[in-house]
């Protein structure tokens, strides 16, 4: 039997409260059952205790959705579209939290994106002022007890909580008991929660930098996501947090949203305070930072890193600092922005589950982090986002609101479950979101003239990529083209995976049109768009420029030395040298130190990727990370030829001025691990196979087929 079913009955219960509250329900038992269990959710963040002792260590749940209509009156972008609502619902085997006789339980409940009052970038977004939960306690199919009406609450210690500014904690706030508010039911689908919960992955013990104009500056060594934990006594300590800092050592929020007015007239600063004495901690948000200061006299402090229960898979190293740091920076990054079962552009400024940079880092992330639960729970909020009318897939999933485009944002649809059957060797996702898929196609298709993706919603954006070096130039219709094409043909495959093998043909016929359509538009000489800012990349990347044509992109960027491209042309770009056996040019672009470069980055102090070259903007978003996987596919040579890795395929490229490069990757059949020495004219390739796996390998003029077990080739 579903969990779900044990809330037939509940009822929802809440209260109006600007501060954090708490839900307390009072009960007796006789006895406790060995199979006791709680099922329940808040919105929107709920933290749930029986007798004074967590339920979970999970944080922030349950995992964001689109939660329940809310209006779009005041948003940025036009939406008139309508989506699929639904509320995930927890359960938690709480028999050792129960004694016989009198037990409570109490539920904090915390605003999230469910009430976010405060930014309003993308528009008034936020679904309610009343926060609520709902829940059930179960022995075994037995239902014990429900949220009846008979629950009280009462205000905490918290008495401000704003997912994007931060908590205010006071000791000294009491308030007395007020009967709950009973609430309609959410017009929403109830769902059993998948996805990955945050957590408390690990800590850092902050060092200490000096005084600035009265203000103490910590800095935790990296750019991380989550909070301080705070030890003090009598007095109030506030505490602020940014990425860089300015000249003259204090804290720059410029790239974290102080450009952002809230509200309340505040900037969009991350900042805490306590009052009272005690250990303290934000309870309802996360922060991202490098840097804090703090105003007050303070004991002690760490820092809690916080994000999904995603473990690293992955290990890399190599003689090249370029090469290593763009794995080291890509992973943090993608960690810091993985809450709620999203992945997010940036994990301060806004948060947002953009559809853009998640298709970009998608694979990435599949492949060097064991995120397949993740991906599942997301790729499920992108099609609860989609239109059932038009077929229009939003911009944000689930939808916050924001700006991008039909190709590299909408595409999403076909692109993140496409990597995921790769990666995990999963159909089952192919057949539920199938149809969905081709209503994406037949979005696209209606929002074309000629073969050629136009347009998209009236009043919103039509990007085509994004965060070039210099003003975006490459035509958006060239770029939303390329990806109806890469779509179709994903799509192609897919059809004949799950026997729809008429639709295929359909659709790598209508990607011929397309095809043809691109070259009658963009090509001139040559060239694609005049070879800008990587267009003769996306062109190679579809076979509409014949394969000799790499030897000049190779040469032009061999001559520029660093990238010109957006975010999308970027991995574009760097796979497509690879493809072509351009490993020396990728090489040169991931080693340079040139603005427009990742070492760029790290030369002004980065740990984490940037989102442009120019550093200018937030400097904690993966999409530019991207290509980290192209360090084991290309570099490495190690090929997933088959979906699931049920065939590899090894092929090193390592060129001159790379000494050693070494990876391992976890597969779905087992860890291949892949080491590169080069002596003099010579490499050594050190390989191991897991149990029941075999592998063709390839390198110079060497071809064999290897074994489980240990291998060592020099070629």
């Amino acid at each position: 039997m579903s969990y779900i079913k044990a809330l037939n009955g509940a009822r929802w219960v809440g209260c109006d409260y600007a501060g954090v509250p708490v839900i307390i329900r009072r009960f007796s038992l006789e006895a406790v059952p060995a199979d006791a269990a709680l099922v329940i959710t808040g919105l929107g963040y709920f933290e749930a205790s029986i007798n004074g002792r967590p339920v979970t260590a999970d944080k922030f749940q349950p995992n964001v959705t689109d939660y329940e209509r809310r209006s779009f009156e005041k948003i940025t972008y036009p939406c008139r579209d309508t989506f699929t609502h639904r509320i995930y619902v927890c359960r938690y085997p709480v028999a050792d939290l129960l004694s016989a006789g009198e037990n409570v339980l109490e539920i904090r409940l915390g605003g999230g994106f469910y009430r976010q009052t405060e930014r309003v970038a993308e528009g008034h977004m936020s679904y309610s002022d009343i926060l609520k939960t709902v829940f059930a306690l179960t022995a075994g199919e037995d239902v014990l007890l429900v949220s009846d009406g008979s629950e009280v609450w009462r205000e905490t210690e918290i008495v401000r909580s704003a997912l994007f500014l931060g908590e205010v904690h006071d000791t000294a706030h009491t308030s007395a008991a007020i009967p709950v508010t009973v609430l309609p039911n959410p017009d929403a689908v109830l769902s059993e929660q998948i996805g990955v919960p945050d957590r408390v992955i690990r800590t850092r013990k902050p060092t200490y930098l000096g005084c600035v104009d009265g203000r103490h500056i910590w800095d935790a060594g990296e750019n991380i996501s989550g909070v301080v934990r705070v030890t003090k006594g009598e007095g109030a300590v506030t505490l602020r947090f940014a990425e860089v800092l300015s000249a003259d050592g204090a804290l720059d929020f410029g790239t974290t949203g102080a450009g952002y007015t809230c509200t309340s007239g505040v900037p969009q600063i991350m900042c805490d305070t306590f009052i009272g004495a005690g250990t303290f901690e934000p309870q309802f948000v996360w922060h991202a930072f490098r840097y804090f200061d703090v105003e007050g006299d303070m004991e002690d402090c760490e820092v809690l890193v916080i994000h999904a229960d995603t473990p690293v898979t992955a290990s890399f190293d190599s003689s090249s600092e370029g090469l290593s740091f763009l794995y080291d920076a890509f992973i943090r990054t993608q960690l810091d922005n993985m809450h709620g079962s999203i992945p997010s552009d940036c994990p301060h400024r806004e948060r947002l589950g953009y559809t853009g940079d998640g298709q970009n880092c998608a694979e990435a992330a599949m492949m060097l982090l064991d995120s397949r639960e993740f991906y599942r729970k997301w790729i499920r909020d992108i099609f609860d986002s989609q239109s059932p009318d038009t077929g229009h897939i939003q911009h944000t999933a689930p939808f916050q609101g924001g700006g991008g485009g039909p190709g590299g944002w909408g595409c999403a649809a076909v692109i993140v479950p496409y990597a995921y059957y790769r990666q995990y060797g999963d159909t089952a996702l192919l057949d539920e979101y199938y149809p969905a898929m081709k209503h994406w196609i037949d979005y696209l298709l209606d929002h074309s003239e000629n073969g050629l993706v136009v347009r998209e919603e009236e009043g919103g954006w039509c990007l085509g990529d994004w965060c070039t070096y210099d003003r975006c130039v490459i035509p958006e219709p060239f770029v939303n083209t390329y990806y109806l094409i890469r779509s179709l043909d994903m799509l192609a495959e897919i059809a004949h995976v799950i026997g729809k093998h008429e639709d295929a043909e359909i659709f790598q016929e209508t990607a011929q049109v397309s095809r043809d359509a691109m070259h009658r538009t963009y090509y001139a000489d040559g060239h694609y768009c005049g070879g800008i800012q990587g267009a003769d990349a996306y062109a190679l990347d579809i076979q509409i420029l014949p394969d000799t044509a790499a030897d000049d992109l190779a040469a032009k960027y061999d001559a520029l030395g660093r990238f010109d491209t957006g975010f999308l042309g970027t991995d574009i770009l760097l796979r497509v040298l690879f493809a072509h056996g351009h490993a020396d040019t990728a090489l040169r672009l991931l080693e340079s130190e040139e603005r427009g470069s990742f070492l760029y980055m790290k030369r002004h102090g980065a740990t984490t990727v940037w989102e442009g070259w120019h550093g200018g903007g937030s400097h904690n978003h993966p999409m530019f990370g991207a290509p980290a996987r192209l360090l084991f596919t290309g570099f490495l040579g190690i090929c997933n030829t088959k979906v699931g890795w049920n065939a590899v395929h090894i092929e090193p490229q390592m060129p001159k001025g790379l000494d050693r490069i070494a990876g391992t990757l976890a597969t779905p059949r087992g860890e291949i691990s892949v080491s590169l020495v080069r002596t003099d004219d010579k490499i050594t390739a050190d390989i191991i196979l897991p149990a029941g796996m075999t592998a063709s390998f390839r390198g110079g003029e060497t071809n064999m087929t290897l074994s489980e077990g240990t291998h060592q080739i020099t070629y």
